[in-house]
């Protein structure tokens, strides 16, 4: 797990299975997150190979922490496993998905609920 600050935001990368045992890193790397008013938290899970209910919990918790913050969220690179999950769970009305990060901050900028300018 990785993430990076860019100019409007943060890119989370999260790789290998979002479960119970990834619970306790997903949580430390969120609350580790410097996240301002308008900024956009990226989840890129273009790496993520499965997720079960803990993986659920963990991504309304990112959600959770980015609106508590006053930001946005948004998720790309969702693959077909996890995307089935999110269809099934009603997901996908509340964490929009993206192909890559830069259509994630370019979308939130066209909808005007980032302050995201510019992006690395």
């Amino acid at each position: 797990m990785a993430h990076r600050a860019c100019r409007g935001g943060t890119v989370l990368t999260i790789a290998g299975e979002l479960d119970y045992d990834a619970t306790p890193t997903v949580r430390k790397e969120l609350e580790s997150l410097h996240l301002e008013t308008g900024d956009l938290l990226v989840l890129d899970l273009s790496h993520v190979s499965f997720c079960d209910s803990s993986g659920i919990t963990q991504l309304i918790a990112a959600r959770n922490t980015a609106l508590g913050r006053r930001a946005g969220i948004a998720l790309c690179g969702v693959t077909p496993t996890v995307a089935r999950v999110l269809n099934i769970t009603g997901l996908t009305a509340v964490l929009p998905s993206h192909d890559s990060p830069d259509e994630a901050f370019t979308a939130a900028k066209a909808r005007g609920t980032s302050s995201v300018t510019d992006h690395d």
